[in-house]
């Protein structure tokens, strides 16, 4: 499968600027619709106390703009996060956030997977995305420093819970 790697130009004010990926008219439209319908209760809203230092580990959830992904840990020491997510409809949007030459986020031709390895330094990573009306994602090969990464070290949501396992698919609403 060929990838797109998606790296800003330059670092500075481009990682905190939004990074579109392009999409067709079609799918374009109803982004703005979609990302507005709410997901399975599990990752609605942002982690409740999510900030620089929060817990080690992933944090994942939806809002009315879209999918989120952040990695942070407690100490500034450098750790690497990783993993791929999987829509069942093309991703028709991506923001950076904070992430630093050293990262590394790519999509795959069909724009149905994003597979991430972000190096943490004890602030916050990550990346924002949209999806065509998806009602499927799915998670998975969480790591940390090359080994898996725990279920209790991933935080979904406003309530900050965590998946049975990993991999993990949520769903949007009926």
């Amino acid at each position: 499968m060929r990838r797109r790697t998606l790296i800003p130009a330059a670092l500075g004010a481009t990682l905190i600027g939004a990074t579109l990926i392009s999409a067709s008219p079609a799918s374009a439209t109803t982004g703005g619709t979609c990302e507005k319908a709410a997901w399975i209760g599990q990752v609605q809203g942002r982690p409740a106390g999510l900030g620089i230092h929060s817990r080690s580990g992933d944090y994942f959830w939806h809002d009315k703009y879209g999918f989120h992904l952040r990695v942070t840990q407690k100490r500034s020491k450098t750790q690497t996060y990783s993993g791929t997510i999987t829509s069942n409809t093309p991703i028709v949007g991506f923001k950076w956030v904070k992430l630093e030459k050293q990262d590394k986020v790519e999509l795959s031709a069909d724009k149905l997977t994003i597979a991430f390895t972000v190096v943490n330094h004890g602030l916050i990573d990550g990346f924002n995305f949209k999806t065509s009306c998806a009602d499927t994602l799915t998670v998975s090969d969480l790591k940390i420093n090359g080994n898996a990464l725990p279920t209790g070290k991933v935080y979904l949501g406003k309530y900050r819970q965590h998946p049975a396992s990993i991999p993990f698919t949520v769903h949007r609403k009926a």
